[in-house]
């Protein structure tokens, strides 16, 4: 299916009839789905364990989400090439809103925009398993208000790429339905979310399929940011507690996970040479891996 075939049409509607405040709603609701947000999302419930407020967890089960994150990112990269189908014209171009201050219409034009294969929605599929994953070891397996708000997100950030124009509709329908059939297996493969370095294993696997199918920056980081998580974890996964001991401890490792994050951030946004992107990536995720460790360390 190509163009006109996977919208239906209803890309056209929506993005057409979409007025200019309603752009920017939803360039900000797509953030729900980004992976920074993902990585925050996983960090908290993995850092904070217990001491996270009324939706505290294992450690462990908070290492799944990040996991899942991490077999997303290089899962989508390896679907999106295989496929290799466009996005609906103009995804790549921002909306030129004169009221909007120049210092954000910068930020408007890298949100509100999509670039790359467009088939299946990474922002639809990504949602399904972090928001799913996450609900899944908060709530558990029976139908509560918690799955429905994480289902609610997962509608709005795939309704969103619709009004942003960055995707047709068979995009995102196939991007839910992926999530929710990748979500099943490796929560079942994780001994519901318990065995956290099994799904790190799945995304190291994701990982070298992807540099198989092609060496670019974005396969070399996926690979080096599983193969650092599942390292790192198989190292200090009998030393990690289950629960920080208090809140003072798991301030230190947000401390800890905060600086792993700015450098995956850098590493990002500077590209380096492939060798030193793998290192860096896989270091950056070691170190937000390591981070509740360390922060028990730095208050003995």
């Amino acid at each position: 299916m190509v163009g006109g075939d996977r919208g239906l049409g209803l890309v056209e509607v929506l993005h057409g009839l979409a007025s200019e405040p309603v752009l920017i709603v939803f360039a900000l609701l797509t953030q729900l789905g980004d992976v920074w947000f993902f990585f925050l999302l996983g960090g908290l419930l993995y850092v904070a364990g217990d001491q996270f407020p009324r939706w505290g967890i294992d450690r462990r089960r908070g290492l799944f989400v990040l996991g899942l994150l991490l077999t997303y990112v290089a899962l989508i990269g390896v679907l999106k090439h295989f496929f290799l189908l466009p996005r609906p014209p103009g995804a790549g171009e921002a909306p030129v809103i004169a009221w909007l201050p120049a210092v954000f219409q910068g930020v408007l034009a890298s949100i509100a925009t999509g670039s790359g294969p467009g088939f299946p929605s990474g922002h639809a599929f990504g949602s399904t398993l972090v928001w799913g994953g996450s609900a899944l070891v908060v709530f558990g397996d029976e139908l509560s208000p918690g799955w429905l708000g994480a289902a609610a997100i997962v509608g709005l950030v795939s309704l969103s790429r619709l009004i942003l124009g960055v995707h047709y509709l068979v995009d995102v329908v196939v991007g839910v339905g992926l999530g929710v059939v990748v979500l099943g297996v490796l929560y079942v493969v994780a001994d519901r979310g318990t065995a956290p370095a099994r799904v790190l294993l799945v995304a190291v696997g994701a990982g070298a399929l992807g540099l198989i199918q092609g060496v670019t920056f974005e396969s070399v980081a996926a690979l080096g940011s599983g193969v650092g998580g599942w390292l790192v974890w198989r190292g200090i996964a009998d030393s990690t507690p289950a629960q920080p001991s208090n809140r003072r401890e798991a301030a230190a490792g947000f401390g800890v996970f905060g600086l792993a994050g700015g450098f995956f951030a850098v590493v990002y946004a500077i590209e380096p040479p492939l060798l030193a992107t793998f290192f860096g990536s896989a270091i950056a995720v070691g170190g937000a891996v390591v981070a509740p460790l360390a922060g028990e360390k730095l208050l003995d």
